[in-house]
């Protein structure tokens, strides 16, 4: 996922140079294709950390239906993630139903 937000970067960081310098240089068309790319580089980052989030909650759920009932730095620890982006799986999980709030140790 690493070289897709990478891809995702170089992609919106060419549109904003293209949109600059065309912008200069009275290029107008080329401006909005420069603006074009970086709505395309943006909407490819928001797409690549929505698919993130969704491994992280499978994989925190997942852990959970093993042992459940464990503290978030635990949970954290076990599967190489950090604290808060288990606390965020969490509260996501809790607010879709698949993890009851009793179970769920951020709140």
């Amino acid at each position: 996922m690493n070289n897709l937000a990478v891809g995702a970067f170089v992609v919106t960081t060419t549109g904003v140079v293209t949109a600059v310098v065309a912008a200069a240089q009275d290029d107008y068309g080329l401006c909005a294709v420069g603006l074009f790319t970086i709505a395309v580089g943006a909407v490819g980052a928001y797409l690549i950390s929505r698919a993130q989030d969704a491994a992280t909650d499978r994989t925190v759920l997942h852990r959970l239906e093993e042992s459940p009932l464990q503290p978030i730095e635990t949970l954290a620890r076990e599967l190489g993630l950090r604290p808060a982006a288990v606390r965020l799986s969490m509260h996501r999980l809790t607010k879709a139903g698949l993890v009851s709030p009793k179970a769920d140790p951020a709140e």
